[in-house]
């Protein structure tokens, strides 16, 4: 288990990107617990600046914000939140181990309604907690984010700056988003989840625990990962293309197109010629692993025909050749594209 107190969130997830990214062999689970220091704002880095938050509400409340080095939605981190990272050994029996420990985790609290995927954890049908999931051939991994309160009026103004915005969106947040302090009636600490958690290992799943330690490869990599965040290359890839498009003289050959899914938000521009695919931009907030792999995509696209068969096989062939695991399918982006002038 290691421990790290009061940090910046991008401090904690650098830690468990370089403990994610380790080439050792992991011979047990690594526990991650975390208690967030100061305020500030992470997206998705597929999201684009300005068109998914607002960059005047940010320096207005004096709040920073980073790229995450993987895909999802605009997050506001503040003090009334913990961490907890989970690195298990890709072995059968540790597939279960976040699920178990958020659901006893919930149950010793007299919870019972509830549901834990790899994306959230939701509780009565509210988002409780939003989670990081990572798979590489060796590792799970999993960083949950849970919310002890939530701060509605600051959510709401990421997007919608305006007051009368604000206040509408705000009675909005409060029917879909909760803390566990309102799921259990009473405010709940940071220390005491802490202690929630060793108690559900050592009890419940029959853990061992001890302390780990990080050693100096695994700091070499925690730095590595921490300058990553501070240069995300695939947001600013993202960006440029994006704006490209979007600010393209072709009249007439670009396009705009975009979904809203299950758990997110699919954008895409588009340039035509010749009723083919000449430049494609991908952006929105949504999960794609793994993410340098968006690039790729893009660039496999470029050329193709707007033909709904063809194209769904090309997108599909790429997603089974290059093991590609995203919050939307082949046909949504199948689906988008054959809107353009062409398509059928």
């Amino acid at each position: 288990m290691l421990n790290l107190g009061i940090k910046r969130i991008e401090d904690a997830l650098s830690v468990f990107e370089a403990l994610s990214l380790r080439d050792r062999k992991l011979e047990a689970p690594i526990i991650i617990m975390h208690r967030n220091k100061g305020k500030s704002v992470s997206l998705g880095c597929f999201q684009i600046a300005d068109e998914d938050f607002a960059i005047s509400y940010l320096r207005k409340k004096n709040l920073d914000y980073f790229f995450r080095l993987h895909g999802g939605d605009v997050m506001l981190h503040d003090e009334n939140q913990v961490g907890i990272g989970i690195i298990a050994p890709n072995d059968e029996k540790y597939k279960e181990m976040h699920a178990s420990l958020m659901s006893l985790l919930l149950k010793r609290n007299g919870i019972r309604s509830f549901q834990v995927t790899n994306d959230y954890i939701i509780c009565f049908n509210k988002i409780l907690g939003e989670v990081t999931y990572l798979e590489k051939e060796s590792i799970l991994s999993w960083f949950t984010v849970l919310y002890l309160k939530r701060s509605y009026e600051e959510i709401a103004g990421l997007k919608f700056p305006k007051e009368q915005l604000i206040k509408e969106r705000v009675s909005k947040l409060k029917e879909s988003c909760i803390g566990l302090d309102q799921v259990l009636g009473k405010q709940v600490s940071a220390g005491r989840v802490f202690e929630m958690v060793k108690e559900v290992l050592s009890d419940e799943l029959n853990f061992r625990l001890s302390a780990f330690r990080l050693g100096l490869a695994d700091k070499k990599c925690f730095w590595k990962s921490r300058e990553m965040l501070r240069k995300n290359s695939i947001s600013e890839r993202i960006r440029l293309n994006y704006l490209q498009l979007k600010h393209s003289v072709s009249l007439g050959e670009t396009f705009f197109f975009s979904k809203k899914l299950i758990n997110g938000f699919l954008r895409v521009w588009v340039k035509i010629k010749d009723k083919n695919v000449e430049r494609v931009s991908i952006s929105g907030s949504f999960m794609f692993e793994p993410p340098g792999k968006l690039h790729d995509f893009e660039k496999m696209l470029e050329g193709s025909s707007l033909e709904e068969t063809s194209l769904t096989e090309k997108i599909t062939e790429f997603f089974i050749n290059e093991k590609i695991k995203a919050s939307f399918t082949p046909f949504d982006i199948v689906e988008l594209l054959c809107k353009a002038p062409g398509g059928k």
